[in-house]
């Protein structure tokens, strides 16, 4: 199931992509929340983007420094969208 995810998300980025670049992070965005959001509000808060991280490099699989520096950075850098510091990402927020 998740490489059927992957591959129909990889096709939707292609298409977006072809047509303009913020099209593709509209829609990268888009898909990202609607995977990722637990709890159905539309957006996501810190333990689902912990687990979006945590889903991209698994700690069990990925351990150490290095893939812990990963990790962090990655968490960061959905962090520095929230642009209204509400502590929760939305679509819009991810797509900029």
């Amino acid at each position: 199931m998740r490489n059927c995810m992957a591959a129909g998300l990889l096709a939707l980025l292609t298409g977006a992509c072809a047509l303009n670049a913020q099209t593709g992070l509209a829609v990268g965005a888009g898909v990202t929340v609607a995977v990722n959001d637990r709890d159905g509000d539309g957006m996501l808060d810190a333990a689902e983007v912990q687990a979006l991280v945590a889903k991209v490099f698994p700690p069990d699989k990925l351990p150490g420094g290095f893939w812990d520096g990963m990790r962090t950075s990655l968490t960061a850098a959905y962090w520095a969208r929230d642009l209204d510091h509400d502590g929760k990402l939305s679509v819009a927020e991810l797509a900029r």
